[in-house]
């Protein structure tokens, strides 16, 4: 009976995500707000700190450690970037 109801739920649970996910969309940043932006960048800098430690500063770091640090610094550098290029977009 679970199972039953268990897939019942996820069902909609699937469905109403996918409208959610929708409605979003169109909502979007409509407002042009620098300021959840400028508390985003903040904090991809500090997460960026957070890899960096785990890329340079352990005291153990390993093969893996390395590439997925590093991988991590690229996608918060390519966040960062595409954060102040919409913040320059919003001021103008």
């Amino acid at each position: 009976m679970l199972l039953q109801l268990s897939r019942l739920y996820y069902s909609l649970y699937f469905l109403v995500t996918l409208l959610m996910i929708a409605y979003k969309s169109t909502k979007g940043n409509l407002t042009e707000a620098e300021a959840p932006l400028a508390i985003s960048l903040a904090l991809t800098a500090g997460s960026g700190l957070l890899a960096a430690y785990f890329l340079l500063w352990q005291t153990l770091v390993l093969w893996m450690d390395s590439v997925l640090s590093a991988v991590l610094l690229v996608l918060h550098g390519l966040e960062a970037i595409l954060q102040v290029v919409v913040i320059a977009a919003f001021v103008r």
